[in-house]
């Protein structure tokens, strides 16, 4: 399967935005949802393969490359990118990204801990 990166992303977006009405924040660590096949609107493979992982938000679809929202003839539902620890990066529709889980700890920090 062929490696997506931040640099494959057509789409137009934006990675600076801190409208309080957003699901997410640049920034933000999330995880992506276990039923991500059963959350009815179709997504690849290749996305439902990053289940249960945990990466972190960096871009949002824009209708204009500026702005979270467009008017209301262009409304969009906003896709969120997330970037995970290997490089590879997914557009997610925000039902299928979840906040709600415990915390976020890198290797290096598990070895520190002293935990696995």
């Amino acid at each position: 399967m062929k490696s997506f990166t931040k640099k494959d992303i057509k789409a137009k977006t934006i990675t600076d935005w801190n409208h309080f009405n957003c699901k997410f924040l640049p920034g933000d660590y999330v995880m992506v949802s276990n039923t991500i096949s059963k959350s009815g609107h179709w997504e690849s493979k290749r996305l439902q393969s990053f289940a249960a992982h945990v990466g972190r938000v960096f871009a949002a679809s824009s209708p204009d490359g500026k702005r979270m929202r467009g008017t209301y003839e262009n409304r969009q539902w906003t896709k969120y990118y997330v970037e995970f620890d290997n490089g590879e990066v997914g557009g997610f529709d925000s039902l299928n990204l979840t906040t709600d889980f415990e915390p976020y700890i890198t290797p290096e920090e598990r070895l520190a801990r002293g935990t696995n």
